[in-house]
């Protein structure tokens, strides 16, 4: 696969680890529309108050969020953890909303131990040199 100058396109690892409630867990990064719905969903659960919801629009509305917070999660032994952390009241969905902040949170720090695309782009081009001079030498 290239990018748009046709320099192989440097993918992001499909899977980071994030630290949620001293329990290590492999995430996915969200997909925009994931986020878009997420971001969404939230802001209207805050704005409910005395609002014409009724209490299945409000479940729909969270099961829309731990859907997209299941899908997050790569191995399926989290997903019945936090299940049995909420049969248990150990957890509420506001404590567990912060997996998909840590989610992207670890992308992005992936992304920058990487460094941008200029900075690849001058060590290969820098490597390409010295291998170039290296041979004719």
């Amino acid at each position: 696969m290239t990018d748009q100058t046709g320099a192989p396109a440097v993918e992001e690892p499909p899977e980071q680890e994030i630290d949620f409630q001293g329990r290590k867990m492999w995430v996915r990064m969200p997909r925009s529309e994931q986020l878009l719905v997420w971001r969404r969903t939230l802001h209207q659960l805050e704005n409910t108050g005395g609002s014409d919801w009724t209490a299945d629009t409000v479940m729909a509305a969270l099961e829309r969020l731990r859907k997209i917070i299941d899908t997050v999660l790569v191995n399926k032994v989290d997903i019945t953890w936090l299940d049995d952390q909420f049969l248990d009241s150990a957890l509420t969905f506001q404590d567990i909303t912060p997996i998909v902040v840590k989610a992207i949170d670890a992308f992005a720090d992936a992304a920058e131990a990487e460094g941008n695309r200029e900075d690849r782009r001058a060590a290969k081009a820098t490597k390409k040199a010295v291998r170039k001079k290296a041979a004719t030498s």
